[in-house]
């Protein structure tokens, strides 16, 4: 199925929910990219819908990571759609092998679930792979990163809140320092479902809690925030 890249003027090719969902337009409005970034890659792209959206905030050169061989070729076929082929690229690679060095900016919406949180998984094997810690663990995800990233590289990832004391553990075992912290809930008086995080390599302490972001006023009314965000607002740096 072939539609619109919410809040876009680009087109996305779309497999179920394959291309792209909330998680992915949270990440792409959180992410900052420094002016002067050369190279950004973003790790796990399935079809590549975050790849595209970095496309309209900066003018680096953008490569994504895919070890899933069908979402590869789904990316590479929407790299072409938008005629982004200059700036865009994808690796059929999985990321614990990259031997890419000095990196700019890694941004990442990778499994949530252990492989031991048994409950809820995915009856398709893709979507397992894409949800579950099956193929890449948060530590092996947080090690590659570092590894690619130079020094002072930026690191965005997306996750669930309540693995954020373990997400900080990690990334200060391999010298990423947490810089931008924000949290989203569904609703005000409701807990967060998902944190969104800015990391620096070797970067100063001190971290900036930003205020939450909330989802809906009510069920089905979003707030204007959510509006903005659905119909398009940018954070160019």
């Amino acid at each position: 199925m072939l539609r619109t890249l919410l809040g876009s003027q680009l087109m996305i090719e779309q497999k179920g929910r394959q291309a792209f969902n909330l998680d992915t337009i949270l990440l792409a409005d959180f992410v900052k990219v420094p002016a002067k970034s050369k190279v950004l890659m973003d790790f796990g792209t399935g079809a590549g819908a975050l790849m595209l959206y970095m496309s309209e905030k900066t003018k680096a050169s953008i490569i994504g990571v895919e070890i899933q061989e069908d979402r590869y070729h789904q990316a590479v076929r929407n790299i072409k759609l938008n005629h982004l082929e200059s700036q865009v690229s994808v690796i059929h690679q999985d990321v614990k092998k990259l031997e890419i060095k000095n990196v700019d900016c890694i941004i990442t919406n990778p499994p949530f679930f252990k492989v031991t949180e048994s409950s809820n998984k995915n009856e398709s094997e893709e979507d397992t792979i894409a949800r579950h810690e099956v193929m890449l663990t948060l530590d092996e995800l947080i090690q590659s990163a570092s590894r690619c990233l130079k020094f002072g590289g930026h690191f965005y990832v997306i996750h669930r809140p309540d693995r954020f004391a373990e997400i900080i553990s990690v990334m200060n075992k391999y010298q990423l320092e947490a810089k931008r912290i924000r949290f989203v809930h569904p609703y005000l008086d409701s807990q967060a479902n998902h944190v969104l995080i800015h990391a620096i390599k070797n970067g100063q302490p001190g971290i900036t809690l930003e205020k939450p972001l909330i989802l809906y006023i009510e069920k089905h009314i979003l707030t204007k925030e959510m509006v903005d965000i659905y119909g398009g607002r940018k954070h160019v740096t």
